[in-house]
């Protein structure tokens, strides 16, 4: 078993770590690229797919090289396969 299985998921590049803050912002660590914005709806690329955030009045209020922060009233986040 090599160091990559023993790493805790958030510790490996692929797995994104998302830390939702009430209904305010959505923190995601680990992202792979914007794949589409809307003030209703951000989709970010992922190691395990496409994370869709919706909500109202949502705005992109970091976009690092790892790291993405979304602000405003988050209603769901939601992750799928790649392609929606």
């Amino acid at each position: 078993m090599g160091i990559r299985e023993l790493a805790p998921p958030e510790v490996r590049s692929d797995v994104p770590r998302l830390v939702l803050t009430g209904r305010e912002e959505v923190l995601i660590e680990g992202h792979k690229g914007l794949y589409s914005y809307e003030t209703q709806r951000v989709k970010v690329r992922s190691g395990l797919g496409l994370v869709t955030v919706s909500g109202e009045e949502l705005t992109i209020d970091f976009f690092g090289a790892r790291d993405l922060l979304i602000r405003g009233r988050v209603k769901s986040v939601d992750m799928s396969e790649e392609g929606g």
